[in-house]
């Protein structure tokens, strides 16, 4: 017997809810070669995207992709943003 959806009960219980960990970008990965690195974000609302280096993400400019973190700009202030610590 197959089931075609899942039990919204078991949906319910295996299903963790968060505010976009607190952000309205969250840095999910980092990857590619040194001379052309890109990073997988999360937005507001669970949208993904992959950007890179001059990119722009809600009115910032990326400015720097590095292992596991990367930098966005915006009028003259520039912040980092870092991968999530792994659940332990």
């Amino acid at each position: 017997m197959t089931q075609d959806s899942t039990p919204p009960q078991v949906a319910q219980q295996a299903t963790e809810t968060t505010d976009d960990l607190g952000g309205a970008v969250t840095l999910l990965g980092t990857f590619g070669p040194q001379t052309a690195p890109q990073a997988l974000l999360k937005l507001r609302g669970g949208k993904t995207s992959i950007v890179s280096r001059g990119d722009r993400v809600n009115g910032q400019t990326v400015v720097a992709i590095e292992k596991g973190r990367m930098a966005l700009a915006r009028n003259g202030t520039t912040h980092w943003l870092e991968m999530p610590a792994p659940n332990s």
